[in-house]
This record gives C-alpha cells, structure tokens and sequence, in this order.
C-alpha cells in the first residue's frame, strides 16, 4: 500500500518558448499556448508562465492568451546562460527585464532556459526577481545565492507517458511539487518531430494524446501559480 500523500501543494507551470530549441525553433507552438490556456480557463485552475523576451517581443499577441495568469521570465533568448561572461549575463537578464517592462511587466519569478543555472547566474537574477525555478528539487541551492527558490520536480516529456505511469508521480514523498510543460508540446509543432528527438520515450508509452490526459490528472490537484508556493 502506498504511503499517504505528502503534497502541500502542486505547482504548474509553462516554458514559452520558440519551438523544441535549439531544434526548431519556429513559434508554432502558439496554437499550443491558446489551447492549454482555454484549458486552464475551463477548468479554473492557475498557472505560471515563463516567457522568453524575444519571443514575447516578436509574437506580442501571446500575452492575450496568458493575461489571467501569473507571467514570468525565460531568459530574453533561449540559450544556456551559465556559457556567458558576466557582462553578457548582466545584459543578458537587464534586456529581459527591459522589454516586460515595455509591455507593463514587472516579473517576480524566473526559469532559466534549459533551466541552467549556477551561483553567479543565481546571483544576477537575485537584482531582478524574487524567486527562481531552475533547480531539480534534488539540488541544493548554493548558499551565496541570495533568491528564493522553487524548485521542479517533473515535466516536459513526462507529460507524454504511459497515464498509469505518470499518476505515479504524484506519490513521490515531498511535499511541493512542480510541474512543468511547453505549449509546442500540446500543438503547431508536428508531433512526429517531436517525437523524432523522443524515440527512447515510446518505451513509455509516449504519445501526443497523453499530453491532454496527464494534463487532466494535474488540473484535479488543483495547481497554483508559483509565486504561491514561495
């Protein structure tokens, strides 16, 4: 018999990203992001939004669809921020945080993208935000890294599995949980190239119609935007 839940509660979040980098990299995906928002919408539930600041800056229309959720920063480019020097990463971060502000965005939250992140990029993003969701919940933050954090727990292709296997996760024993997806997961991006970068997933059970399923499953537990779980 499985062990009575620990969850206090279940974060769920979304990458806004160009399509599957650095594979793609088209904005496909946006049909993805309107779905997965009229789903949200639905079922009442609430969700945070890590947007990419070039992507927002060239697809502005996005933001109607993400306007009643909590908005949070990608990055202002898609790319591995601890290779950057650090006057790359400060004006890295500072161009980010330039461009919400022109849209009226003051973000408290950031993810790194491939959620790359070490104590000197930890560092810079304490100037601009509240708190980060970088780290694998199995990662200690460093101890010079003054922001808070949130951690992720699972994602991305997860959502793709088996449902039996992936209602599995929700018994993990710690108590908060973050999820994570991406709307060119959920539609405009072909699904078979998805999968073609994914070929070890169908061991799982991975396929495009569980993506909605396992969604479904997290929408049950009631899931908060992130800036709640801090």
């Amino acid at each position: 018999m499985l062990a009575p839940r620990l969850i206090m509660m279940i974060g769920l979040s979304f990458d806004v990203e160009p399509d599957f980098p650095p594979y793609y990299n088209t904005n496909r995906g946006l049909e993805g992001l309107k779905k997965v928002c009229e789903i949200l919408l639905k079922h009442k539930a609430d969700a945070t939004f890590f947007i990419c600041a070039d992507f927002l800056e060239k697809n502005p229309g996005l933001l109607d669809y993400v306007k009643k959720f909590e908005i949070a920063c990608h990055g202002f480019r898609h790319i591995d921020l601890r290779k950057l020097g650090d006057m790359q990463l400060e004006g890295e971060i500072l161009e980010a945080v330039e461009i919400f502000e022109e849209f009226g965005l003051t973000p408290r939250g950031f993810r790194a993208p491939y959620a790359g992140v070490d104590s000197r990029v930890l560092t810079v993003l304490s100037k601009y935000f509240e708190y980060d969701s970088s780290l694998l919940f199995y990662q200690k933050k460093p101890e010079d890294a003054d922001i808070k954090e949130v951690p992720i727990y699972t994602g991305g292709k997860t959502f793709g599995i088996n449902p039996k296997l992936f209602n599995r996760t929700l018994d993990f024993p710690i108590e908060n949980k973050v999820y994570f997806i991406h709307p060119w997961e959920y539609g405009g991006l072909d699904f078979k190239l998805i999968e073609s970068k994914r070929k070890k997933m169908k061991l799982l059970g991975y396929s495009q119609e569980n993506y909605l399923k396992n969604l479904e499953t997290i929408l049950k537990e009631k899931p908060v935007r992130l800036s709640e779980m801090i």
